[in-house]
């Protein structure tokens, strides 16, 4: 009886470490995936920026949607932060949220210029903005490595 006993508690560890490496492993894909998406989302954006912020120069239409995607840079900053993380990932992590506070500061400082009637098209370009973005980008290669 005892020995069907343990054997049983032996088969329910076991099938409960299984379910934790596999949830771990879940867990894993699933930050890998989400970091790629919101670094290929920072592709888009040097691609896009820069040509929204010459269209905003004489359009004040342009100028606004300029505002709604540099908001839409920080909201997505700001979810990617949340994202669940494995311990394995936490200093990649920890790099891309700090870009990504950067990024909040310096998008913060071209708002307030652009509310003061101060937005000029190299506003974007004498900025930082299109530094920190290229770092994010530069942890593509990390990131993709940590799925492998």
């Amino acid at each position: 009886m005892k020995r069907k006993f343990v054997l049983a508690l032996v088969l329910f560890a076991a099938a409960l470490t299984g379910c934790s490496a596999v949830e771990e492993v879940n867990r894993s894909v699933s930050y890998t995936g989400d970091a790629v998406d919101y670094i290929n989302d920072a592709s888009q954006w040097a691609q896009d920026l820069p040509q929204m912020a010459q269209n905003a120069a004489n359009d004040p239409q342009a100028q606004e949607q300029l505002e709604q995607e540099l908001d839409r840079v920080q909201q997505r900053a700001s979810e990617f932060a949340q994202t669940d993380v494995p311990e394995f990932a936490q200093g990649i992590h920890q790099q891309l949220t700090g870009y990504n506070e950067t990024l909040n500061t310096q998008i913060d400082g071209i708002q307030q210029r652009i509310e003061a009637g101060e937005f000029t098209p190299d506003l974007l370009q004498d900025s930082q903005v299109m530094q920190t973005i290229q770092n994010i980008r530069g942890l593509l290669d990390q990131v993709q490595q940590l799925g492998q």
